[in-house]
């Protein structure tokens, strides 16, 4: 009887290991397998040559007329030309992307200047990081006003004409909402330099950060609570310049979408790299960046810790 009972214990004991091993592979594999969870480090490009843009994909609506010239990779870079343009409510301008699932960090690398001068001498002439809801399917023929959802991050000027500036922008429902900052140190003493522009995803947080070349670590610019935004985004580049000749067409926003762009783009910006990753932290019900405010301090300081380091 002993014996039986000993037989059946260890009967017992070895299926819930085996159950357990098949369980906790089948939640490794489905968490390796899940689009949120799958290492994006593949997505990260060096404009070195051409072919750096294959698996990029294009904001293209059929219908629609381009608002920057094509882009092209020069000397290592790849190189964005806005027509006149901008993203505003329901306009729209160009957009270089790809598609990303869950939480991210995204960090681009790059520098501004303007076509004849240091800094663009248009109004709201920038370039830097977009993320978009997709819209996949739509033309001009399907376009409906009102569905548009993103944000950027992006530097350049914006207002007045030739200011050294940040730009954020988010647009929910096609309303938009920016903030204009100060980026004079990157054009300090009459030198461009190139500054690296992040945008981190954790759950309906988006954390907003920039890095000047020479400096040590990221600075936090702006946080965003975006809940309405999809696991799902187009997440890229944008450049868009010379608002002064969108704006008469403003709130046209049919006939500024599918008309041909005036060519009075005045910037150029030119992209060593854009880097993807996911973060250390995912979602965390405390966006702020000081620590003592937070209940959990260790790990308010780990999600800091890793949105600013290089």
């Amino acid at each position: 009887m002993h014996n039986l009972r000993d037989a059946l214990r260890s009967a017992i004991v070895g299926a819930a290991l085996v159950f357990g091993t098949i369980a906790a592979n089948t939640a490794a594999f489905a968490q390796a397998t899940d689009p949120a969870h799958i290492d994006l480090a593949a997505l990260s490009t060096r404009f070195e040559r051409p072919e750096a843009l294959q698996g990029w994909s294009q904001h293209v609506v059929p219908g629609f007329s381009d608002k920057w010239l094509a882009p092209r990779i020069e000397n290592g870079r790849l190189v964005l030309e806005p027509t006149s343009s901008g993203w505003f409510e329901d306009m729209q301008a160009g957009h270089l992307y790809r598609r990303v699932d869950g939480n991210f960090v995204v960090t681009a690398k790059l520098r501004v200047e303007g076509t004849k001068a240091q800094l663009p001498q248009t109004l709201f002439s920038l370039a830097g990081i977009f993320v978009r809801a997709p819209r996949d399917g739509l033309t001009a023929a399907s376009w409906q006003p009102g569905r548009e959802n993103w944000m950027f991050f992006s530097i350049g000027s914006a207002f007045p004409a030739g200011a050294p500036q940040f730009e954020v922008k988010t647009t929910y429902n096609s309303l938009s909402t920016l903030k204009i900052s100060s980026a004079a140190a990157v054009y300090a003493g009459g030198k461009t330099r190139d500054v690296e522009l992040r945008i981190a995803r954790q759950g309906e947080l988006f954390s907003l950060l920039y890095r000047i070349e020479g400096q040590s670590e990221f600075t936090l610019l702006e946080q965003f609570i975006r809940p309405d935004l999809p696991q799902r985004l187009n997440v890229g580049l944008t450049a868009y310049a010379d608002w002064g000749s969108a704006a008469p067409v403003y709130p046209d926003f049919p006939r500024y979408n599918t008309q041909a762009p005036p060519m009075g783009g005045d910037l150029v910006a030119r992209v060593e790299r854009i880097d993807f990753r996911r973060p250390t932290v995912d979602r965390f019900p405390v966006a702020s960046f000081d620590v003592s405010s937070s209940f959990m301090p260790g790990v308010s300081q780990a999600r800091i810790d890793d949105l600013i380091k290089r």
